[in-house]
């Protein structure tokens, strides 16, 4: 009798969204997937990006968050932004497929627990999903990053704001785009409500779902701080970290 409860069990439990095995974690992903998937090492506490150890000071911050550093204090990502991932954000954003968006934001969920629970990044008073211009959510029908944001906030037991920035301006894609030319487009592009802004409020994280240069954490880090009075601490948490092409990752 229990080798058919089991067999009827296996056989209405969804395949895994990678391999097509049937898996034995949530979220639709097999224990070798979960294995397998790049998830990010060796990175920049900063920015996230790779770097080499002996590219590392003691706090393992890379050369360019030295030398130039972001308004942003930590970022924290699940991912490198490789396959599969890339297909499962594709899904998610494009296609709407939201079963993918909710197994990336369980692994993002994971990783940020993982890190608080170490010690190594202050737990945040608030998450700021970054907000989408009113076209671009009319055409995809729903806001990734808020999506991802809400996942968090039910998980990790955070609070979250949707209203508080606005993307006033509609951007076309910026693939291609240097990091320099994104920080252009970027500039003056999001706008925080004063009348939403708590001042008792220190520690921010912003959400998204893939960071590729920055540019996006840095214009809104950049509001965010100027509608504060005082301090402003802002972590970036994101699902995946697009890496420099000359960067040569092993996974």
């Amino acid at each position: 009798m229990w080798s058919i409860i089991n067999q009827l069990r296996g056989a209405i439990q969804p395949p895994c969204m990678l391999c097509g095995a049937h898996p034995h974690h949530h979220d639709n992903l097999c224990g070798p997937c979960l294995i397998d998937i790049p998830w990010t090492k060796n990175a920049c506490n900063r920015c996230a990006e790779y770097i080499e150890s002996n590219g590392l000071d003691s706090a393992q911050v890379c050369v360019s968050c030295i030398q130039e550093p972001p308004l942003y204090s930590k970022t924290v990502c699940a991912f490198d932004y490789l396959v599969p991932i890339k297909g499962l954000i594709n899904q998610f954003k494009h296609q709407r497929n939201f079963a993918a968006g909710r197994l990336l934001t369980s692994c993002l969920s994971q990783t940020v627990f993982e890190i608080m629970s170490q010690h190594q990044t202050i737990t945040p008073d608030l998450l700021i999903p970054v907000p989408l211009h009113r076209r671009r959510l009319r055409q995809r029908g729903f806001n990734q990053a808020q999506f991802i944001a809400t996942g968090l906030s039910q998980s990790l037991k955070l609070r979250i704001n949707t209203r508080l920035c606005q993307r006033s301006a509609y951007q076309a894609p910026q693939q291609g785009q240097s990091r320099r030319q994104r920080l252009n487009q970027m500039t003056g592009i999001f706008q925080v409500s004063q009348a939403g802004v708590d001042q008792k409020i220190n520690n921010i994280a912003i959400v998204d779902d893939v960071m590729t240069t920055g540019a996006t954490a840095q214009a809104l880090s950049n509001s965010l701080i100027n509608a504060w009075d005082g301090p402003l601490n802002i972590q970036v948490w994101c699902v995946a970290r697009a890496q420099p092409p000359d960067v040569q990752l092993e996974w």
